[in-house]
């Protein structure tokens, strides 16, 4: 790698760290959070001996890892992709920086799907959407760069999430629309709908109900 092409890679991480950071609010306290930003730090001021010693990938993952860990979310950590995404590598060593960033930010935002609890057959739906989204876009940069081992990477993680992500939905309640006549509370129309008054969390939560003692007369409701 030539001096020109290390100083193209190492602005690349310098723009792309702040961002891993900014996935947790600065106000985040506790050990996980801590451990963030001192990764991040580490990995940029070491950018160029990483590089060079091809130790970026691992420290990388670390800084994404330890990112998930303090609380980083779907949405989050998919700005750090979208950042990596954004940019417009030259040289060859930069254009597989960036690729090996856009990887191991699906690895990180597969896992957070892994881990997140969905209420209805449309969550998992509506997030399978989303990350097929990513996964297309990402495989597409790393078609046009002619990179088969990132290409095929991406398209055997996205087959496992969507995977997870239809059997998990097929166990799950349809969000139906529900229609009276008047305005009711929360536990009424548990009670009516379900016959079960501990239901109505439910229906505040998919309505965005501001007071519990007055549930709109339309809505939404999941599926008996």
């Amino acid at each position: 790698m030539t001096g020109t092409e290390a100083d193209e890679c190492i602005a690349i991480v310098a723009r792309i760290g702040p961002v891993i950071l900014s996935t947790v609010p600065a106000s985040r306290k506790g050990p996980d959070a801590s451990q963030l930003r001192h990764a991040v730090g580490a990995m940029m001021a070491r950018a160029g001996e990483l590089l060079a010693s091809h130790g970026f990938s691992e420290a990388m993952r670390s800084c994404l890892d330890q990112a998930r860990l303090a609380g980083a979310t779907l949405t989050s950590m998919g700005e750090v992709r979208l950042a990596a995404l954004e940019e417009k590598p030259v040289s060859l060593p930069a254009t597989l920086t960036v690729l090996c960033i856009i990887r191991l930010c699906l690895a990180q935002e597969a896992r957070i799907v892994g881990e997140m609890v969905f209420t209805s057959r449309d969550d998992a739906s509506n997030t399978a959407t989303e990350i097929t989204a990513a996964f297309s876009d990402a495989a597409e940069v790393a078609s046009d760069d002619l990179d088969a081992g990132s290409y095929m990477a991406i398209i055997n993680l996205q087959a496992t999430v969507i995977k997870r992500l239809v059997d998990v939905g097929r166990s799950l309640p349809r969000v139906i629309t529900y229609s009276y006549a008047g305005v009711m509370p929360a536990l009424t129309m548990a009670q009516r709908a379900y016959a079960d008054a501990d239901r109505a969390q439910e229906l505040i939560d998919e309505n965005k109900v501001v007071h519990p003692a007055f549930m709109p007369m339309t809505g939404r409701m999941l599926a008996v």
